[in-house]
C-alpha cells in the first residue's frame, strides 16, 4: 500500500492556476461544517483530544492570532472581553451549529482596523525625528496588545516611524515611502472588508485544527479547489515556490525542486517578500496583502518574468532588500529524479586519490528506490570508494520508497514503525533481498530533510550502516496527515461544498522506539549552517505533537561507524575552522544569534546607518578572503537516470569561473552560477561552490581510509 507522506505547508504554490468562483457558504452552513470538522478532530486526530475548556482557549487564542498576527490591531480590553465571552464555551458554540464568535470577533477586529488606519493617516503626515534613541521591535506576536487606546497609538507611532526608516535607509524616495505605506494599510482594511463569509470560516476551523497540531488544516470549498488544482493538475508550471504569510510578509517555505526558483538558487527558504514587479511594470508593495492576491501577482505565462524584492533570510539589518528576477517556466521533471556524480579527488591531506559518488535525491517519487538502485550498481562500476546520499531538500514522499531505499544498504529488517490514533502500532520491514551496495556510507541532511527522508536517515544511523552529517538535526516532522472531504459526511439536507479537512492521524517511529517527532535526526558530524538558527523545523510550529517513544522493534545493529565518530568528528572541525566559506557561515550565524537574543531595533538613523555599514564592511572582507581560496583541483562527471539505463558514458562538468556571492551560499551552499564557457549540454548541472558537499566529500574520503587501513585501533588512538 502506497502513502504519501509529503510535507504539506500550502499556503500559495506559484502555480498558474484558473480563477475559482463559486457560491459562498452561508451562516447556517457554516455552523455544520464547524460542527463536523470539531467531530473528526476529535474522533480522528492523533492526539484523540476532546474538545474541552483547554482546547477552546487555544482556538480563541489561534482565532485572535490569526487575525492579528503581530498584536497591533487589537485593544488589550478586547482580548479580555473575548477570553470572558468565548474563552471556555467556544465548543458549546460549535457542538450547536454557532459560528457567531467568529462573526462577533471578526467584525471588532474590522472597527480597530480601521482606527489604526485612520491613524496612519494622520502620522504619516507628521514630523518624525530619527536622531531620538527610541526602539521598535517588528516582532510583537509574543507581546501583549496594546493596553488602551493611547497606547496603541504610541505604538503605531513607532511602527510607521520604523517603516519611514526602513524607506530611508533603503534610499527610497521619502515621499513614494509615504504614499506606499498608506496605500498598504488602505488595501489591507478593504480587503479585510470584502472577506464572505467562507474566507472567515476559513480562518475560524483553521484556528481550531491547529489547536490540535500544525499540520491539520481546514480547506474551504475555495482553497481545496484551489489546491487540487496546483498540486495535482497544473503543478509543472510557475516559478516553483511554497508561501505562508507571516507577519504582513509572504514569506517562502520551500522550493520545488527544479523549478526555476531552486534552479536559480537566489531564493531562499524564509525570505520575505516585499514587493512584486511584472517585466515592464512598477514594482507593486505585497505587505500585509492577501496570499491568495500575492500568488496572482507573481504567477503567470510561461517565459514571462517576474521580479521579486526581498528581504533575504540571513540579513541582519531589516532595510536589507534584494531583487531577483525569474523566469516564469515548466517545472523540469528530471531535477526531481534521482541523480548521481562522481568526484575524482587527487591525494591530498594523507589520503590517496580516490573517486567518491554522490546520489542526490530531491524526493521520494514513484520507484525512485529502483533509480537510486541503478545509479548505485553504476556507481560501483565506476570504483567509487564510497558514496554520499544527498537529502538536503528531500522534504518526503512515499513511505513505500523509503522503506525500499533502506533496503538498498540494508539486508533485513524493520525500517520504521507507525502508530495511530486508536493507539495501534504496526512495523513496517524492508521486504526481498534488495540489497545493492555494501560500501562506505554517508547521508547528508538538512533542515528540510522532512518525514520520509528522516525514516531512511534514522534508519541507516540506528543500524550503523552509515554516519549521518549536515544541520543540528533534520526538520522533525514525524506525522502523517490525510484529507476527509467532508462532503462524503454531511446531511442530506446540506447544499453546498463543505470542504476538506486535513488531520493528523499517525505518527513515526524509529526502531528503536523513539519518535522523529520535532526531534528529527542528530547528525553524526555537524556541519555550521545557518539553518539551526532560523526558525525553522517541526519544533518551531506552536502546538506542534510532543517527541515520545514507543517500545524498540528487533533489529540487528551493524558495526563499524560508531568507533570511527570523533576522528571524524575532529578533523571535520579543523578544515571547518581554517574553511574561509564556513568562516562566512559562523559569522552569519553570530550576527543572528545576537539579533534573536534582542528583537528591539533602533529608530535612530545614525545608529542604524552605523549598522548597516559594519554589516556590509564584515561582509565585504569575508567574501575576499572567499574570493582567493584556492580552486577545487577535481573532476566532476555526472549521471542521470537515462544515461545510467542506456549505459552511456559519466559527462565531465566543467567547474564554474563565476563567483558565488556569499549570501547565496551561505545557505545550504548549493548556489550553483553560470559558466561563461556553454559548449556543453545544456542539460547537465553545473558544478558550483557547495561547500558543505566538499566539507562531506572530505569526511566521506576521512572515513574510507579509516575503514581500509590495517590496525584501525591503532589510528584511533594516534588521532586522540
Amino acid at each position: 500500500m502506497r502513502r504519501f507522506l509529503r510535507h504539506f505547508w500550502f499556503f500559495g504554490l506559484l502555480l498558474l492556476m484558473p480563477t475559482v468562483l463559486r457560491a459562498d457558504l452561508d451562516q447556517t452552513q457554516c455552523g455544520k461544517v464547524a460542527k463536523l470538522v470539531a467531530i473528526f478532530l476529535q474522533q480522528a486526530h492523533f492526539s484523540q483530544k476532546p474538545f474541552d475548556e483547554h482546547v477552546s482557549e487555544i482556538f480563541l487564542r489561534n482565532y485572535l492570532d490569526a487575525l492579528d498576527f503581530n498584536h497591533t490591531i487589537f485593544l488589550q480590553s478586547d482580548i479580555d472581553e473575548f477570553e470572558k465571552k468565548y474563552g471556555a464555551t467556544l465548543g458549546d458554540y460549535t457542538r450547536r451549529e454557532d459560528i457567531s464568535p467568529a462573526l462577533d470577533i471578526y467584525n471588532r477586529f474590522l472597527t480597530r482596523a480601521a482606527e489604526q488606519e485612520h491613524g496612519v493617516e494622520s502620522l504619516l503626515s507628521e514630523p518624525h525625528d530619527f536622531s531620538k534613541d527610541e526602539t521598535y521591535r517588528p516582532d510583537r506576536s509574543k507581546l501583549p496588545w496594546p493596553k488602551d487606546e493611547a497606547d496603541a497609538r504610541a505604538l503605531w507611532k513607532k511602527r510607521v516611524k520604523y517603516e519611514l526608516l526602513q524607506g530611508l535607509l533603503a534610499k527610497e524616495n521619502p515621499s513614494q515611502t509615504r504614499k506606499t505605506i498608506a496605500r498598504r494599510y488602505s488595501r489591507f482594511l478593504k480587503e479585510m472588508r470584502e472577506a464572505d463569509t467562507e474566507e472567515i470560516l476559513d480562518y475560524y476551523l483553521n484556528a481550531l485544527a491547529h489547536a490540535y497540531d500544525p499540520h491539520s488544516d481546514y480547506q474551504s470549498p475555495s482553497e481545496a479547489e484551489n489546491f487540487e488544482i496546483n498540486s495535482i493538475k497544473l503543478s509543472l508550471t510557475g516559478i516553483g515556490a511554497v508561501l505562508k504569510s507571516e507577519d504582513g510578509y509572504p514569506k517562502i517555505v520551500s522550493l520545488v525542486p527544479g523549478a526555476p526558483a531552486d534552479l536559480d538558487k537566489r531564493l531562499k527558504p524564509n525570505d520575505r517578500i516585499v514587493a512584486v514587479q511584472q517585466d515592464h511594470g512598477e514594482p507593486v508593495d505585497v505587505v500585509d496583502m492577501k496570499l491568495n492576491k500575492v500568488v496572482e501577482q507573481i504567477r503567470g505565462e510561461r517565459g514571462t518574468k517576474v521580479t521579486l524584492l526581498v528581504i533575504p533570510a540571513d540579513a541582519t539589518d531589516e532595510s536589507v532588500r534584494r531583487s531577483i528576477t525569474l523566469s516564469r517556466d515548466v517545472v523540469k521533471l528530471t531535477e526531481q529524479h534521482a541523480k548521481a556524480f562522481v568526484y575524482e579527488r587527487p591525494a591530498a591531506q594523507g589520503n590517496p586519490a580516490e573517486r567518491l559518488g554522490v546520489v542526490q535525491l530531491p524526493g521520494f517519487y514513484e520507484k525512485c528506490s529502483e533509480d537510486v538502485a541503478l545509479l548505485l550498481k553504476r556507481l560501483e562500476k565506476e570504483r567509487v570508494s564510497g558514496v554520499v546520499l544527498d537529502l538536503r531538500r528531500n522534504g518526503g514522499g512515499m513511505l513505500e520508497e523509503a522503506i525500499n531505499l533502506s533496503g538498498l544498504f540494508l539486508r533485513d529488517g524493520p525500517v520504521v514503525q507507525v502508530k495511530d490514533y486508536r493507539g495501534r502500532t504496526q512495523s513496517f520491514r524492508m521486504t526481498g533481498n534488495h540489497l545493492c551496495y555494501t560500501g562506505p556510507l554517508l547521508v547528508l541532511v538538512s533542515r528540510f530533510s522532512a518525514s520520509a527522508s528522516e525514516i531512511v536517515a534514522a534508519a541507516l544511523q540506528d543500524y550503523g550502516r552509515a554516519v549521518v552529517i549536515g544541520d543540528q538535526t533534520t526538520h522533525g516532522k514525524g506525522t502523517v496527515q490525510t484529507l476527509l472531504p467532508l462532503s462524503d459526511y454531511v446531511p442530506w439536507d446540506f447544499h453546498g461544498d463543505p470542504g476538506k479537512l486535513k488531520v493528523t492521524v499517525q505518527k513515526f517511529y524509529r526502531v528503536t522506539g523513539l519518535s522523529t517527532q520535532q526531534r528529527g535526526v542528530a547528525s553524526d558530524v555537524v556541519l555550521p549552517s545557518i539553518d539551526d538558527y532560523l526558525e525553522l523545523g517541526e519544533s518551531s510550529l506552536p502546538h506542534a505533537l510532543p517527541a515520545d517513544a514507543i517500545p524498540p522493534a528487533y533489529f540487528q545493529k551493524a558495526s563499524g561507524e560508531a568507533a570511527f565518530l570523533p576522528v571524524l568528528q575532529k578533523r571535520s572541525s579543523e578544515r571547518v575552522a581554517s574553511n574561509p566559506d564556513f568562516a562566512y557561515v559562523l559569522t552569519q550565524i553570530d550576527l543572528i544569534k545576537r539579533k534573536n537574543e534582542d528583537k528591539a531595533i533602533s529608530l535612530n538613523q545614525s545608529v542604524r546607518l552605523k549598522e548597516k555599514q559594519e554589516a556590509e564592511a564584515n561582509k565585504t572582507a569575508l567574501e575576499a578572503k572567499r574570493a582567493h581560496r584556492p580552486a577545487a583541483n577535481e573532476n566532476v562527471y555526472y549521471l542521470d537516470i537515462d544515461s545510467a539505463r542506456s549505459h552511456k558514458p559519466l559527462k565531465l562538468l566543467p567547474r564554474s569561473t563565476a563567483k558565488t556571492s556569499a549570501a547565496e551560499a551561505a545557505g545550504d551552499g548549493s548556489a550553483v552560477r553560470e559558466l561563461e564557457e556553454k559548449s556543453w549540454d545544456e542539460g547537465s548541472p553545473q558544478v558550483g561552490n557547495d561547500f558543505t558537499l566538499e566539507e562531506a566529500l572530505n569526511i566521506l574520503g576521512d572515513y574510507v581510509t579509516l575503514l581500509q587501513k590495517p590496525g584501525s585501533t591503532l589510528a584511533l588512538q594516534k588521532d586522540h
